[in-house]
Parts: C-alpha cells; structure tokens; sequence
C-alpha cells in the first residue's frame, strides 16, 4: 500500500471485464483507500488492472451484497497517471524500476513476476516517463499500457 496503513482504511473493490485472452487475470481488484466522507474515499494504491483510476483519486463507493465496497465513480482525479509495465526479462524489471523512482514516480510489484504498476505524479513529466518506456518497448525489452492518464 502507497499510502500508510490505518484502521481508518477499507477496501474498495473494482469489478474487471476480461477480454477474450484472459487478460486481466483476476476479475476484481481492491484498493486501500481512506474514507473522507459522504461515501467518498480517497485511493491508497496504484492499480493493477483497474483502469480510469489512479492513486489519490477520490471516488465514490457503495455497499456491495457481501458488505464490501463497490467503486462506482472517480469523484475528483489526483493529477496522478497510472501505467503498467511487464518487463519480459524479470532481471530487467529492478534496474526500470530504480530508473522510474529516478524520475520521481512510485511503483508497485504485481503477485505477476514482471509486471509492476507505475504512479506517475503531476509533478512529474509524463513525457519523459513516456520516452523511457517507449525506448524499452521499442528494442523489446518490456511493454507498456496507459491505464489513466491525468487530465484524460
């Protein structure tokens, strides 16, 4: 969790649509996220599979049949973008993500060996993340997805 752990925090879980290949691998994905009133809570992790959501945004979530959180809308983006990179060389992944942490981003390791996900601040340059990943993509070193992008 990016965000410090409380006994204030509670999950919200994001239902996922797999496409024909399987991919996301899971079907839901739960965040930490901290509530900050009238059903709005503000998210506490990068996301893996989730898309359309980034860390700090302030959703909205209600109470699912199985007393869980449900996410049902971004309520006020963070500024923050969220990439996802799976390296496909996993000794490739650690050296990526110092130079990511070099650029000022945070990332978080998957339960999938090579994949990480990528928060990309608002005080970072998204361009110059961008032309690190395109770099490895192009000579196939990794791939990666824009799952949020902050102002889109």
């Amino acid at each position: 969790m990016t965000a410090d752990a409380s006994e204030h925090s509670v999950k919200v879980f994001f239902e996922l649509q797999q496409d024909e290949d399987g991919y996301p691998p899971v079907t839901c994905e739960s965040m930490w996220a901290t509530p900050v009133g009238d059903g709005l809570y503000r998210l506490g992790n990068i996301p893996f599979f989730a898309r359309g959501v980034a860390y700090e945004d302030v959703v909205s979530a209600v109470p699912r049949d199985d007393g869980t959180l449900g996410f049902v809308e971004v309520v006020r983006p963070s500024g923050h973008s969220t990439l996802r990179v799976i390296a496909y060389e996993a000794s490739e992944a650690p050296e990526l993500r110092r130079q990511l942490e070099a650029l000022g981003c945070d990332t978080e390791q998957s339960h999938i060996p090579n994949l990480f996900a990528v928060d990309v601040p608002p005080s970072v340059s998204l361009d110059a993340v961008r032309r690190l990943l395109e770099a490895g993509d192009a000579s196939e070193h990794w791939e990666y997805e824009e799952a949020c992008l902050e102002g889109a």
